[in-house]
């Protein structure tokens, strides 16, 4: 299967040569990726060279610069005007992850061996420092999401789609995946979760940026239940409480204290998410820079050229719109 690659960015400089690095070296026997599309969406840092001097010498490679910031829903669709024709599968991947070297020919294998889903989703987990509190709350929390998608699989961080499902994402939204999770599931789709497709990052180090990301994407939830009726996994209380007793009995002391202020932040996130999502509705798009998420000391300018080996994917030479590379 052909798959296309968008990568959205908002001042990812310090991210972004390790999550092309990851893409370019995905091992891949039954998946070719066409290409790789990088939407710089009002960069102030100098992520577009970034992508641009990776992207010399592979002419799959593509970068869009969006002037203005506008979203990370607008970057999406201004890549869906202009991806790859070929492409039977569509990956949406965050900025600042590491990508395991098998996650995408695992999510599409997923996809091709059940035609009945049109959406898979991988396993993100961070990797900061369990031994802090906010470290450790943020990884209980997609601990969290890892259980409840074993029972109803919620999309998060990087996800792959038949690209024929999907052509406009409402720009309302701030919750990318599960707006496009309500489309494919509107069209007589399933989802699916691919749990051993592992992507890594960094969560929020700070309580102040840890909180203001639970509170925007329970906004996000509680405005696609309000405008579309369609509600994600993890408002589903009884999933998540189930998911909360069953890994707090895996706790040790200072995991069930992380646990119950996770607990704690998130019904207070979700209060004024609710509220948010009756008073703002749709109308703050683009999301905010958390700073304690971004890796410095990463190749800016100039970096080394990546060798691939074996059954490393090689990307397919395209002529098209986008600025960048060719």
């Amino acid at each position: 299967m052909n798959v296309s690659i968008v990568v959205p960015a908002y001042n990812e400089a310090g991210n972004l040569h390790r999550l092309l690095t990851s893409l370019i070296e995905q091992n891949t026997e039954r998946v070719r990726i066409v290409e790789i599309v990088v939407v710089a969406s009002g960069c102030t840092d100098g992520t577009a060279e970034v992508a641009r001097q990776f992207g010399r010498g592979r002419p799959g490679l593509h970068v869009h610069v969006q002037e203005r910031r506008e979203g990370k829903v607008a970057a999406i669709n201004a890549y869906l005007r202009m991806r790859d024709p070929r492409a039977d599968v569509t990956v949406v991947s965050s900025a600042d992850l590491d990508v395991g070297r098998d996650v995408i020919e695992k999510m599409v294998a997923f996809l091709r061996d059940h035609p009945d889903v049109g959406m898979v989703g991988g396993r993100p987990i961070p990797n900061n420092d369990g031994s802090t509190l906010v470290g450790r709350m943020g990884k209980l929390v997609w601990e969290l999401h890892h259980r409840v998608s074993l029972e109803v699989p919620k999309m998060g961080e990087i996800v792959a789609f038949r690209a024929n499902l999907v052509e406009y994402v409402s720009e309302l939204s701030v919750v990318d995946e599960a707006s496009i999770e309500d489309i494919v599931r509107a069209k007589g789709f399933k989802l699916g979760y691919v749990p051993d497709a592992v992507v890594t990052n960094r969560g929020p180090e700070r309580m102040a940026e840890y909180f203001d990301m639970r509170r925007h994407y329970a906004r996000g939830h509680y405005w696609l239940r309000f405008a579309f009726g369609y509600e994600v996994a993890t408002l589903d209380r009884g999933l998540v409480a189930k998911a909360v007793f069953d890994t707090a009995r895996e706790q040790d002391r200072f995991g069930k204290v992380a646990l119950a202020a996770a607990v704690g932040v998130e019904i207070a996130a979700r209060a004024l998410g609710f509220w948010d999502a009756r008073i703002v509705g749709g109308k703050h798009r683009t999301w905010n820079a958390r700073h304690s998420t971004k890796t410095l000391g990463a190749p800016a300018t100039g970096a080394a050229p990546v060798h691939t080996n074996g059954a490393s994917t090689r990307l397919s030479a395209r002529p098209g719109p986008n600025e960048g590379p060719r």
